[in-house]
């Protein structure tokens, strides 16, 4: 929790921790930017987050990481299932064109 002798404003964190979220800048260049210390910054957007029951920063970045583990699963058995139907396709054409040949009147 904020000191009572914070040279900062409820409104000034809570507005910095939103704009650091929304903007996806990192909190350092925010704090340099600002002529502020990176660790108060820091605790601003962590007390942001617990204010307002947000996912942490950890907790996003495992989140992300599984979504790119399952979204690579995906994709690989897309692939997959599309070699498949190339050659159902082309096993389908084959049928066709014997059933043709074998319908044909002698």
């Amino acid at each position: 929790m904020p000191s009572n002798n914070s040279k900062y404003s409820e409104e000034t964190r809570e507005r910095t921790a939103k704009f650091i979220l929304e903007s996806r800048k990192s909190a350092t260049s925010v704090a340099e930017e600002m002529g502020t210390d990176k660790n108060t910054v820091c605790c601003w957007v962590r007390d942001f987050r617990r204010k307002n029951h947000l996912s942490s920063y950890a907790e996003v970045k495992v989140l992300k990481q599984a979504t790119r583990r399952v979204d690579k699963e995906i994709n690989k058995k897309l692939k997959a299932r599309g070699k498949q139907i190339v050659e159902l396709e082309e096993e389908e054409e084959i049928l066709k064109k014997s059933l043709r040949i074998f319908t044909q009147p002698l």
